[in-house]
């Protein structure tokens, strides 16, 4: 029985290394590829080795501590992929890939093309260069999906001398992008966005030159504001746009400052050049009287500015500015209303919540959302519209107070049932999207609080953001844009917004046939929050009434005890003084008995003497 088992044995022996022998060696191929270290939110660069022999199929990976499952789907994708472009079966094959890093746990996807390129540089006997490095997921049908972390493998691939690093396409002018083009900028190596495997390994093999290329940036508007019309509409109501007028100009000044100090960065001086070409047509518009279209732009930009001014904050300084934002946001205090200001006030209550939603939300969320600098990054993006909404509302108060208290007002409790029907529609469409965007949460905060008001114009914003779809047709997105303007004037906001849809219109005249949509669709979304707005605002107005005066007067209760306070004082001051009287007698009358009895001493010793 034991011959017969160790014959077994044999057998099974002689198979395994029959197998072995009749593998042939097809090809290898080594690669540095970056990767951030979660523990320490740093970037770090390996080398990946590929061994190809013949096989079935087989696709494995060894090194690490640990493979995580989606390591080794990305490897078999890799083989998969790559055979199917040379136009080979992978089951012919077996993929021996190595990651030279023994201390690590190894997971996530974006070394998937990475090993595609091993893979296919292996199978074709292409070497690849040694100066580069590649982060990308890569699909079944050669497409190269976006990750995570890039800012800390630009660093890392700087530090290791790369000559360049290729990164998922990201879409032009996308957060990504920018996140891309601040990390190459501000390390000083050549970022290369690629779409897909192809053009990737023709990178790689040095088969395209890589001279000149970067990732670029454009945020300029590229506006034509010179050809267009002086702002001409005006309101039915609340018609006072001098809050717009300095809003405008304030939001102008604290970007242009922002944008000053990402100049100061050498490495950020063409976008801050871009962001200030903005700012100059920005102006224009606020000096023709697009005033909320002038502070909009200025708005976006001061986003962009903030991100360049902090490029490389650790988790600790990125978590002190988030609080640092959210005291200032929570500080803030709304003037009292008045029949002439409440437009104005509102809506400074409207952005001082929403960036108190926006603060708060990410302070909670940090720390799952911070585990490297693109996620530090892109808080801070976030927290740069929270701050610059704050800015505005504690502007748009400070030039709202009332100078007499006795004018007033309080909003009807009979606006509460409108705006909780207004709110309810706006939720109740099957369009919501399932995370909720920063007017549900503040409409619903609102309603929570009791600020009907608030919840009202909020619901406005929820109707537009989440089912204003403009028309496809060019030509009835231009009427229908139209038809709205005239009904949008109730208020001096209302009527900017419909300025800004005018706005658009006329600069859609002058351009291309796909921008001039484009434009076309902003201006609708322009004069559909204007035509809503102006709805609530009415509604609002009509539901002013005049707040009783409060009059502090002193009770009989409260005069009475002043009174008996002040006579107790009287009477315990007289007696403290009777007192002291007393006592200063007492001394005279014992210091001149004192000298009386030493007198009548001194006359017996005299009287003795005598005798």
């Amino acid at each position: 029985m034991n011959f017969v088992k160790l014959l077994f044995l044999a057998s099974l022996t002689l198979a395994a290394l029959f197998s072995v022998s009749s593998a042939q060696f097809v090809g290898n191929a080594t690669i540095h590829a970056p990767a951030v270290i979660l523990q320490t939110n740093n970037g770090t660069l390996t080398l990946i080795k590929l061994d190809v022999t013949t096989g079935n199929g087989t696709v494995n990976i060894t090194g690490p501590v640990s493979v995580g499952q989606s390591t080794l789907n990305s490897s078999q994708v890799a083989a998969m992929t790559a055979s199917s472009m040379l136009g080979i079966n992978y089951k012919n094959y077996d993929f021996h890939y190595k990651i030279l890093d023994s201390g690590a746990n190894v997971s996530g996807p974006s070394a998937g093309t990475a090993m595609t390129l091993l893979a296919l540089s292996a199978l074709s006997h292409k070497p690849l260069l040694d100066n580069f490095t590649v982060t990308g997921v890569i699909n079944s049908n050669g497409t190269i999906g976006l990750i995570g972390g890039v800012y800390d493998k630009v660093e890392t691939a700087k530090a290791h001398a790369m000559r360049f690093i290729m990164v998922p396409f990201a879409g032009n002018n996308s957060l990504e992008t920018e996140i891309y083009y601040l990390a190459s900028r501000y390390f000083g190596i050549r970022v290369i966005p690629i779409s897909n495997v192809s053009e990737a390994f023709s990178y790689a093999t040095g088969s395209a030159p890589v001279y000149g290329l970067n990732v670029s940036l454009n945020v300029s508007n590229n506006y034509d504001i010179y050809k267009i019309p002086q702002a001409k509409l005006s309101c039915s109501n609340s018609c006072n746009q001098s809050v717009l007028d300095a809003l405008s100009h304030f939001t102008l000044n604290f970007t242009n400052a922002s944008i000053r100090n990402v100049s100061s960065y050498k490495g950020f001086r063409a976008i801050a050049a871009n962001l200030s070409v903005n700012q100059a047509g920005a102006a224009q518009l606020g000096q023709k009287g697009y005033y909320y279209a002038s502070a909009d732009v200025a708005f976006l930009d001061f986003i962009n500015s903030f991100m360049f001014q902090n490029p490389n904050l650790s988790i600790s300084k990125g978590m002190d500015l988030l609080n640092s934002v959210g005291y200032y946001c929570s500080s803030l205090t709304p003037p009292p209303l008045t029949r002439s200001n409440y437009n104005n006030v509102l809506n400074g209550e409207l952005r001082q919540l929403w960036g108190n939603v926006t603060i708060n939300a990410l302070i909670s969320q940090y720390n799952s959302t911070a585990i490297d600098s693109d996620g530090i990054l892109r808080n801070v993006y976030s927290a740069a519209e929270a701050y610059a909404w704050c800015k505005a509302a504690n502007e748009i108060y400070s030039m709202s107070t009332p100078s007499n208290s006795s004018l007033e007002v309080n909003v009807s409790t009979g606006i509460n049932s409108i705006a909780a029907s207004a709110v309810s529609r706006a939720l109740s469409s099957g369009n919501i999207s399932s995370v909720p965007s920063v007017y549900i949460i503040s409409a619903k905060e609102a309603m929570n609080k009791g600020n009907y008001a608030l919840a009202l114009l909020d619901s406005d914003y929820i109707t537009t953001d989440e089912h204003g779809t403009p028309p496809v047709s060019t030509p009835v997105l231009y009427n229908d844009t139209a038809s709205m303007i005239n009904s949008s004037r109730f208020g001096s906001w209302a009527t900017q917004f419909a300025d800004e849809a005018l706005f658009y219109m006329n600069e859609s005249s002058y351009s291309s046939h796909q921008r001039a949509h484009s434009l076309l669709a902003n201006g609708y979304y322009a004069v559909l929050l204007g035509n809503k707005i102006s709805n609530s605002t009415q509604q609002i107005y009509e539901m002013l009434t005049s707040k009783p005066v409060q009059r502090i007067t002193p009770t009989p209760t409260n005069v009475t005890s002043y009174i008996g306070q002040t006579t107790i004082n009287i009477i315990i001051v007289m007696l403290i003084i009777i007192i002291a009287l007393l006592l200063a007698i007492l001394v005279v009358v014992f210091l001149t008995l004192s000298a009386l009895r030493s007198e009548l001493g001194n006359g017996r010793q005299r009287g003795r003497r005598t005798r």
